[in-house]
């Protein structure tokens, strides 16, 4: 009896030992992993201020500026810089809408800089209008720029309490959380929500947006269908562990919608989406996961992205001019019907280039142009509309029909005219049915892929 207690006694303090070293380990292998993501949640916040005074420099550089070919090459650079800060800010674990506005500033900037660029190539500099908004832009991203750096003295100069502000819920958060939180990243946002809508004549433009959507079908959806539709859409359930929540209802904006937060299952980051409230439409997904580096090339990503939409049940769908940034790849698609593009229902998808994973999708452009059309054939054939090309260009490809939008929220159908002036290679758009020339994209080719500009 002495002995089997004996023994009974070293089996019990050994599997002890073995459970408190197994869980010592674990607690040490949960701490190492908090602080990789704390680390990687400050690296994102200093990589945010950094991309933001980019912007402001480059503001200033294109207020300054006058020839074209340099100010191509300076609103490719804010493009690129103002993306990449909305991409750091939307990594930061924030309340859900804590920072939407100020994304939405730094949208516009991308947006604004995308037009510049397409006016510069076309040889016009920016007009009288155009360099006030410029001014403008660059006051709000100095201020943006102050602003983080106010938040960081706020948090004494020292790591900011991120693993509190991932939690959640103020009640949860230290004083010096909540201060943050509270009187930082709200007090920059309470600001960005006065300014009003920015009004330019970009491909983008947000008052081009200014109208009924006309891709919306079906019927309303209650927040408890949405959060079904988000779950389907990343291809989640609640089976395996995924949680899908309604944060907020978007009532103003183009499409009002029901923001959702879903938490896929195991060590995924959260993702987020819009969906709307008529037709429960994913609006915009983000999925926050950080990205490695790329293993894929941009053709990989494309494939990838093409079996995305096709599994969600968009059809015929064509990528047109991708580009890769920051190990991701953003590739446009529009639909074609019977050979003719579509671009007023653009969407986008975003790629992860390290493991394929589909990290951002927008579909606004869609869901605001889509909708059943009649197409007329076209009075100008192809031969004629190569006719139309400037003398000079030299025709590379069969013209072909796309349906192209206008200033004027209207639609014509046009020949696409791929065409070189020696190394350059340019897109012009004749009208297929009076042969008149409608527009001119010039195709910048770069190693992070085709603008068309």
């Amino acid at each position: 009896m002495t002995r089997s207690w004996r023994i009974g006694a070293l089996l019990a303090g050994a599997a002890f030992a073995v459970l408190l070293v197994w869980g010592l380990s674990q607690m040490q292998a949960r701490r190492e992993a908090e602080n990789q993501l704390i680390n990687r949640y400050q690296q994102a916040f200093f990589d945010s201020i950094g991309h933001v005074e980019n912007v402001e420099v480059l503001l200033s550089k294109g207020i300054a500026s006058s020839a074209p070919e340099q100010i191509v090459s300076l609103f490719a650079d804010l493009a690129r810089e103002a993306s990449a800060a909305q991409a750091n800010l939307t990594q930061l674990p924030l309340q859900q809408g804590t920072m939407m506005r100020t994304s939405r500033f730094l949208t516009q900037v991308g947006d604004f800089a995308y037009s510049m660029t397409r006016q510069a190539a076309g040889g016009s500099p920016p007009d009288s209008d155009s360099s006030d908004l410029m001014q403008r832009m660059r006051r709000e991203a100095e201020l943006l720029s102050a602003a983080l750096h106010q938040i960081q003295q706020e948090a004494g100069d020292g790591p900011m309490p991120w693993e509190e502000l991932r939690r959640g819920s103020n009640a949860t958060l230290r004083e010096d959380s909540k201060h943050i939180q509270q009187t930082g990243f709200t007090r920059l946002e309470s600001h960005f929500q006065q300014i009003p809508t920015i009004q330019y004549d970009g491909p983008f433009s947000d008052h081009l947006l200014q109208r009924e959507p006309r891709g919306l079908v079906g019927e309303r959806v209650s927040e408890a269908r949405a959060e079904e539709i988000a779950l389907r859409f990343i291809g989640g359930n609640r089976e395996a562990g995924a949680e899908a929540q309604a944060i907020r209802r978007v009532e103003g904006g183009d499409i009002p919608a029901y923001t959702i937060s879903v938490d896929p299952p195991g060590d995924r980051a959260e993702v987020v989406m819009d969906v709307s409230i008529k037709g429960g439409h994913i609006v915009w997904m983000i999925d926050k996961r950080q990205v490695g580096s790329a293993q894929l090339s941009l053709n990989d990503a494309i494939d990838r992205a093409q079996r995305f939409l096709e599994e969600r049940g968009f059809e015929n769908m064509t990528p047109t001019y991708a580009s890769q940034a920051d190990n991701r790849a953003v590739i446009p698609f529009v639909p074609e019907i019977d050979g003719v593009r579509i671009y007023p229902d653009l969407l986008k998808v975003t790629v992860a280039l390290d493991d394929g994973s589909i990290v951002g999708y927008e579909a606004l452009g869609y869901l605001m142009s889509h909708q059943e059309r009649t197409i007329d054939s076209p009075e100008v054939s192809a031969a004629d509309a190569r006719e139309q090309v400037a003398s000079r260009l030299n025709v590379t490809d069969e013209p072909r029909l796309a349906l192209i939008p206008t200033p004027t929220l209207n639609e014509v159908l046009t020949w696409e005219v791929a065409a070189t002036h020696g190394e350059e290679l340019f897109l012009v758009y004749v009208n297929a049915a009076n042969g008149k020339e409608e527009q001119v994209l010039r195709i910048v080719q770069t190693s992070e892929g085709d603008l068309a500009l």
